[in-house]
């Protein structure tokens, strides 16, 4: 994936396909514009799905213009890091939420966990800063309710009996989880190949918290080099198969006639979903 960019040129052709892909993204955005979403979970779908279409913009707007010469110097690429990682954050949560094929009662209790982790990750900042909000009362209400409708909820009690405790736990020192499968157990239901998943995001981290490893890659990278232009491709290249399967996945979910790709975008967009899928011999 990465080790196909050695020259500017290959650079300028990985960006156009991003392009092209954010592009249709957009458009199926604009086709569900002032439709009402036909369930709770449809409607926080589309929510994700633009907030993920945003972080693509910005990433897209960091990265250094394919249609310039190319630059002299290395651009920002923990910003451009971060960015990424904020898609990969995404498509998690619209998975989760929205994407994976389940129950009723379990994805009412999804949404419900989800919320109640929100509520409770509200209270502790309000409280941090020693806030007088008048706001956090109805907030604290909130948060009774839907731990109460969780630990009545009908999905919980067919959980296991140690993950049915462990929630409880958490429950009763205000830290409900957002999730209450594992990272590698919502990939196996995505069909996001796990350890591709890992790698994708653990490199990415390195840059966004300034750890030797980034830093040493950056001190030693020259500019125009092909191990500096894979560097600075790197993470558009990790996003991209994660917006191709948010918008396929959100075409599929919101009423109304699918948004049909031009035939060269949607061959593109089958190659790169295929990279999430089984994930890269060569690294990530």
């Amino acid at each position: 994936m990465l080790q196909a960019i050695n020259t500017w040129s290959d650079y300028r052709t990985k960006v156009r396909e991003f392009d092209a892909i954010l592009e249709h993204g957009k458009a199926v955005s604009a086709a569900r514009a002032g439709l009402t979403g036909p369930s709770p979970h449809a409607s926080y779908g589309e929510q994700i799905f633009n907030k993920l279409l945003s972080h693509c913009v910005a990433l897209r707007r960091l990265a250094a213009d394919p249609g310039q010469g190319m630059p002299q110097e290395l651009w920002d690429l923990p910003s451009l890091s971060a960015v990424a990682r904020c898609v990969i954050e995404a498509h998690d949560a619209f998975e989760y939420i929205a994407g994976h094929a389940v129950s009723d009662t379990e994805r009412s209790f999804r949404i419900r966990l989800w919320e109640l982790h929100d509520a409770t990750r509200r209270l502790k900042i309000l409280a941090n800063i020693g806030s007088t909000d008048p706001a956090i009362d109805d907030i604290r209400s909130d948060a009774r309710r839907l731990q109460s409708d969780l630990e009545r909820h009908a999905f919980m009690a067919a959980l296991p009996a140690a993950l049915q405790a462990e929630l409880r736990r958490r429950f009763a020192r205000g830290d409900p989880p957002a999730f209450h499968l594992s990272q590698r157990q919502r990939c196996a239901m995505s069909g996001v190949d796990a350890d591709w998943h890992d790698a994708v995001t653990m490199q990415l981290s390195q840059h966004v918290h300034t750890l030797p490893f980034s830093v040493h890659q950056l001190f030693h990278s020259q500019a125009g080099t092909p191990e500096a232009l894979q560097l600075m491709a790197q993470p558009l290249v990790f996003a991209l198969p994660f917006l191709v399967r948010v918008i396929q996945a959100m075409d599929a979910l919101m009423p109304g006639r699918p948004t049909a790709p031009p035939s060269r975008t949607a061959r593109t967009m089958v190659l790169w979903r295929a990279i999430a899928e089984r994930g890269t011999g060569d690294g990530p």
